[in-house]
C-alpha cells in the first residue's frame, strides 16, 4: 500500500479507502489509484490483519479441473500426503477448464496469501497471470506445461503411453485404428496424438485422418463420434481413446451398435477387468504425480533457486482380456 500510495500521490490513508470503497475520495484520485495498483499488480491480503509479519497462512491451493474426475482426484490425495507432513492446510479450487475462471482463482488464491500453488493448467497464454503472481506465491504445474512460460511442471509420458497402446494394437493384427480425443490446444492431448502418429510409423503404416476425430470434452461427445466412425462404410476394427472419458463413450459406443472391435485408452477405469471387449489401458500413479509436485513445490518455498524443472513420471500398459 505505501508503494501505491507514493506512485499515485496519496497518502496510505487514501489508498485505504479506494480498497474499501469507503466514502471522501473524489473520482479522480479514486480512478488514480485504481490504476497505479493495475500497473503495479498489487493484490490486497484479505487475510493480512490477523497476521503478524513474516508469518504464514500454512496453506497450498490445489487448482484442478473437476473433483468428480478420479484423476484430479488421486492427485489431489498425492498432494495431500505432502502437505500434512508438512503441516499445511489443502485449498482445492476446480477451472472447469476454463482459462478465465483459472486466472480469477489463482488471483484470489494469492489475496487469501497462501503460500503456493499447484495447478493443473487450462488452455491459454500463462505468461501474464504467471509475471503477475509469481513473486507473490511459487507455482508449479501438473500433467502438462503451461503455454507461454518456462516453470516448473511434473508430467506423464503421454507421447510414450499413447504410442505403446497403439502399438499393442498393431501387435494384435489392427491396421484401422481409430483415435478419439480431446483437446489438442492443450499439450497432454498434442503428445498423445503424437504417440498415435509414431505407433503408425513404427509398423510403416499410413495413418488414415478420416479415423482422427477431435475436440471432444465428455463421454456423450466421444460416444457419437465412436458410433458414427463405426458405421462408416470403411469402420475401423480397433480405437484408441485418449482419456478416460473418451474411453467410456467408445465402450458405450461399441456397445449400442454390438462392434466386435478392440480398445485401447489412456487412463485406467474402474471394473474395466469386467468387460466384454479386449481393453488395454495406460495406466500410471496419479498420486505419485500430485505428490513429487507437492514436493517440488514446497522446496521452491523452501528457497531452493535454479532453472524451471520439468519431471516426467512413466506409464504402463494393462491389457485385459475378454474371458472365454
Amino acid at each position: 500500500m505505501h508503494h501505491v500510495a507514493a506512485a499515485a500521490g496519496v497518502s496510505v490513508s487514501t489508498v485505504s479507502r479506494v480498497l474499501s470503497n469507503g466514502r471522501y475520495v473524489r473520482e479522480d484520485t479514486r480512478l488514480k489509484v485504481q490504476k497505479v495498483i493495475a500497473e503495479l499488480g498489487f493484490q490486497p491480503n484479505r487475510l493480512a490483519q490477523g497476521l503478524r509479519p513474516g508469518q504464514s497462512t500454512a496453506a497450498i491451493a490445489l487448482l484442478i479441473e473437476d473433483i468428480a474426475n478420479p484423476f484430479s482426484a488421486a492427485i489431489a490425495h498425492g498432494v495431500e500426503e505432502v502437505i500434512r507432513q508438512q503441516q499445511h492446510l489443502l485449498v482445492v479450487g476446480t477451472t472447469d477448464r476454463s482459462f478465465e475462471q483459472q486466472s480469477e482463482l489463482m488471483r484470489e488464491m494469492v489475496r487469501r496469501r497462501v503460500d503456493g500453488m499447484l495447478v493443473v493448467p487450462a488452455a491459454g497464454d500463462h505468461s501474464a497471470i504467471h509475471a503477475e503472481l509469481n513473486k507473490w506465491a511459487p507455482m508449479v504445474f501438473i500433467d502438462r506445461p503451461p503455454r507461454g512460460i518456462d516453470a516448473d511442471v511434473v508430467l506423464l509420458d503421454n507421447r510414450g503411453g499413447a504410442r505403446q497402446a497403439v502399438g499393442h494394437l498393431f501387435e494384435r493384427g489392427h491396421r484401422r485404428i481409430a483415435y478419439v480425443g480431446g483437446a489438442t490446444s492443450v499439450p497432454t492431448g498434442s503428445r498423445r496424438l503424437s504417440g498415435y502418429r509414431q505407433a503408425f510409423k513404427d509398423h510403416g503404416a499410413d495413418v488414415d485422418q478420416q479415423l482422427i476425430t477431435l475436440d471432444h470434452h465428455d463421454a456423450e461427445s466421444a460416444r457419437v463420434a465412436a458410433v458414427d466412425l463405426l458405421a462408416g462404410n470403411s469402420a475401423p476394427t480397433a480405437i484408441f481413446a485418449d482419456n478416460n472419458r473418451m474411453s467410456v463413450g467408445v465402450l458405450k459406443a461399441a456397445h449400442e451398435v454390438n462392434a466386435t472391435i478392440d480398445v485401447a485408452g489412456f487412463d485406467d477405469l474402474e471394473l474395466a477387468e469386467l468387460l466384454s471387449v479386449p481393453l488395454a489401458l495406460v495406466t500410471y500413479d496419479a498420486v505419485a504425480l500430485g505428490r513429487r509436485a507437492a514436493e517440488l513445490l514446497f522446496a521452491r518455498i523452501g528457497g531452493e533457486a535454479g532453472k524451471p524443472r520439468r519431471i516426467t513420471l512413466p506409464t504402463s500398459l494393462q491389457v485385459h482380456s475378454v474371458s472365454p
